[in-house]
């Protein structure tokens, strides 16, 4: 989701991109995902207190609009963005995220269950959002519905690299260093969700069980004992972690460095660089299904068109992409 966000904040020209889940059975909201690290209490006060909350002319509470469509703008008109700005839902939850104008949608899977609440965000320093951004938003939902639909690790033989990091931990294994993507990544690793028991060990600074894994296996193969192989990999619903550790030789010194890299379904990497391609929505939509590996067939019923226009489409995205006529080639496109 985390990925999705920002393909569809640089898309959509949004300041922050915010995903809150909600629980399938009462519709309240269980899990966060976007950019709220700048401003995580935001998200603590709309968990524990504003997703309660009806805000009369702005927004229902969080569990009736889980219950609706909905799809829209907050503070763009002139004929709602007063009571916008006034209302509880703005000073305590979307101001300390600069959130002045929002553009928002309630996601939900192809068996039309709610998932939660999709929001974007602009300052008060950018424009508002146009019924323009708002049918743009509107035109990747059928995406957001799939990629909720999807069964976890169904793509994991696609992963695509995305983020690293590094650790440096000494021969006692103290931390020594660790630059922000390691940070974040650990936290992502050793936690599936956020929510509000987990935001508190977000700023820790401190060795997590999977390096203190690796610094063991490390040191046992220093001192001649047997050990695992300094390599241990996790999977969750942030993607696939991958740590591998190594010696590093200082003068007078030794310490042990982990590089920690982040997977992300190669299908989902695909998608986030489609709005750079010169591609029609419905063109879009039929190259990624298509790169995926999927058949005519089944293109042409998850769409709604007909067997024969799928091919046609087809061609026309190998020609509009100057590029040869297969699938690998398409992929290697939407990946570059």
């Amino acid at each position: 989701m985390a990925k999705f966000l920002e393909g569809a904040r640089d898309w959509l020209g949004a300041d922050t991109g915010h995903f809150i889940w909600c629980d399938h059975q009462n519709r309240e909201p269980v899990n966060y995902s976007g950019d709220g690290f700048t401003d995580i209490s935001a998200v603590q006060r709309f968990f524990s207190h504003n997703s309660k909350i009806t805000y009369p002319g702005v927004m229902p509470a969080f569990t009736d609009l889980m219950r609706s469509s909905s799809s829209g703008t907050l503070g763009c008109n002139e004929s709602n963005a007063q009571v916008y700005v006034r209302s509880d839902l703005y000073q305590d939850v979307m101001r300390p995220c600069d959130g002045r104008y929002m553009l928002y949608l309630v996601a939900r899977d192809v068996q039309g269950s709610p998932k939660g609440l999709l929001s974007l965000l602009r300052s008060s320093s950018d424009k508002p959002f146009s019924s323009s951004d708002h049918k743009k938003l509107i035109q990747i939902e059928p995406y957001l519905r799939y990629a909720l639909s999807g069964e976890a690790g169904g793509a994991a033989m696609f992963d695509s690299a995305d983020h690293e990091g590094m650790v440096v931990l000494d021969q006692k294994g103290t931390l020594l260093f660790q630059d922000n993507g390691a940070r974040r990544l650990l936290w992502m690793a050793s936690h599936d969700r956020i929510d509000r028991n987990a935001l508190i060990h977000l700023d820790l600074h401190n060795t997590t069980p999977i390096l203190r894994r690796l610094h063991h296996r490390l040191v046992a193969v220093f001192e001649g004992h047997e050990a695992g192989p300094s390599f241990f990999e996790c999977s969750n619903g942030w993607g696939r972690f991958v740590f591998r550790g190594s010696w590093l030789a200082g003068p007078g010194q030794s310490a042990i460095g982990i590089r920690v890299r982040h997977y992300i379904p190669r299908a989902l990497k695909a998608w986030t660089g489609l709005h750079r391609l010169d591609l029609a929505p419905r063109q879009q939509q039929v190259a990624l299904l298509f790169s995926e590996g999927l058949t005519v067939s089944e293109i042409s019923e998850r769409l709604g068109i007909s067997r024969h226009t799928v091919p046609e489409y087809v061609q026309v995205i190998y020609e509009r992409l100057n590029i040869a006529p297969n699938r690998e080639a398409l992929q290697n496109a939407l990946l570059s």
